[in-house]
């Protein structure tokens, strides 16, 4: 019998199962729309079933053969949860089928609880701690209030097997500290939380200006709470209530010892917290990434914001083991790329304004400007030397709106002021371009324009004659 096989056996088989069943369950839900077909009724269009229903729809038939198979469905189909606000005004209709609607459908709105889905979920996990067991990742999606903040941590206290969760930024002030330890701590199983995403967003003013909102329980502050066991931390996005800043950064270094530390979108944190967290995980860090936003990226203080005035370009080469990197400095030099036994693979990206040492910018001083083509150089030499050990190295340096690509000699950019400029006789050889503002994703605005890449050789001499600048 089936049920006799190897339990890895099994699961494989009953998740192709499930994979097979989702394919032929509706995977977007439906509504009716008067507004545009002058009051004949019409089904639209409304949006994606999300994943963990499908995987508990699809795993319908599974729940009901035995008590094995049941268990096997409840820990897929629980396995990764997305709990989100519901948001809409629809009107409800008494029937899912068109064709049974009798006249017009009623237009009456009916009130439906923003909350009822987290609401449900501390109720279901409440009194059935099995289901809740089974939850390995878990994802919280508008809910910015200190009411359902605490019922968040309801959820949380639930999930004794959780490993990954996404937290509106407000837990870290709306939560305790007793709230937090318990999230971050060792279990009595053996396991803990390893992955921690704080996700911000800007709030209306009418919320902002509420004071019932303006509450910080400073549990960072508190001894108890400890992040040393989680793996890896991502700060995404930018608020105007309250956001995680450079304080709260040093706060978590106290105990941290990350391989991950993402940092993206955000305007409220500055190359001090991120100096911090990063020497605090030195040794085990692996993948490094600060993407600020593109107005405030390049707006950071000089070196001396980390508080000791230490180089950055020394303190990235400080974690030995760091292999993904992306990151945005206020200032570079060769010394960055002057260790060959770093560990780099893959796409490194490096974002600056200028050169270190220097005081002129890019776009007045000649010695900068020297200093940056050296730059380049050195990142080349660092390239080769990783090639002799067999690693795949590709370094990008985005300085101002150039994009500079050392292994290929390639420079990046916008050049149609530059042909305007120069009557047309500059660039010579330009090349179209697949790389815009945002590396390889295009073009970001509307007004923005194809890019084209030139010769390194070519951009210095269009910078020597006045045809283009930082």
């Amino acid at each position: 019998m089936i049920s006799r096989l190897p339990f890895e056996l099994l699961s494989s088989i009953l998740e192709e199962v499930a994979y097979s069943n989702a394919r032929e369950i509706q995977h977007y839900t439906y509504g009716v729309d008067t507004t545009s077909t002058k009051g004949k009724v019409q089904r639209t269009l409304r949006g994606r079933v999300a994943n963990d229903s499908l995987r508990w729809l699809s795993t319908d038939a599974i729940r009901q053969v035995n008590t094995q198979w049941h268990a096997w469905a409840c820990q897929y189909a629980f396995r990764d949860l997305y709990i989100r606000r519901w948001r809409g005004s629809e009107r409800w209709t008494q029937s899912r089928n068109l064709h049974t609607i009798q006249g017009y459908p009623s237009k009456d709105v009916y009130y439906r609880d923003p909350y009822c889905s987290l609401r449900k979920t501390v109720a279901l996990f409440t009194t059935h701690p099995s289901l809740a067991s089974s939850v390995r990742r878990i994802f919280f999606d508008g809910f910015y209030g200190i009411e359902t903040t605490a019922l968040i941590f309801q959820v949380l206290k639930c999930c004794d097997g959780l490993d990954s969760v996404a937290l509106p930024w407000i837990t870290l002030r709306y939560g305790s500290d007793e709230d937090w330890s318990h999230l971050l701590q060792l279990r009595q199983n053996g396991t803990a939380l390893s992955s921690l995403e704080l996700l911000a967003v800007d709030l209306k003013q009418s919320q902002i200006k509420d004071h019932a909102r303006q509450v910080d329980k400073h549990p960072l502050g508190s001894h108890t709470v400890d992040f040393g066991h989680l793996r890896r931390i991502k700060l995404s996005g930018s608020s105007n209530l309250m956001p995680i800043n450079d304080d709260d950064l040093v706060a978590i270094s106290r105990t941290a010892r990350l391989r991950e530390l993402h940092v993206t979108g955000t305007t409220s944190i500055t190359t001090k917290g991120l100096v911090a967290l990063s020497r605090a995980s030195e040794a085990t860090l692996r993948v490094l990434e600060h993407s600020p936003l593109s107005d405030d990226g390049f707006e950071h203080p000089n070196a001396s914001s980390t508080g000791d005035g230490s180089h950055l370009c020394h303190e990235v080469l400080q974690c030995p083991h760091l292999r993904d990197l992306a990151v945005s400095l206020p200032t570079i030099c060769v010394d960055l790329f002057s260790d060959p036994s770093v560990k780099w693979t893959g796409d490194v990206q490096i974002r600056a304004a200028g050169v270190c040492g220097q005081i002129g910018s890019l776009g007045r001083s000649r010695d900068a400007q020297q200093g940056f083509f050296n730059i380049l150089s050195q990142a080349r030499s660092l390239i080769q030397a990783q090639q002799k050990r067999d690693i795949d190295l590709n370094i990008e340096l985005y300085i101002d709106h150039f994009i500079f690509e050392p292994s290929k000699r390639l420079v990046h950019a916008d050049l149609s002021v530059s042909e305007i400029l120069s009557d047309g006789s500059w660039p010579v050889m330009a090349a179209p371009s697949s790389k815009g503002p945002y590396g390889q994703t295009g073009q970001y605005g509307k007004d923005e324009r194809a890019y084209q890449c030139v010769h390194e050789e070519e951009f210095l001499e269009g910078l020597q004659k006045g045809y283009i600048s930082f």
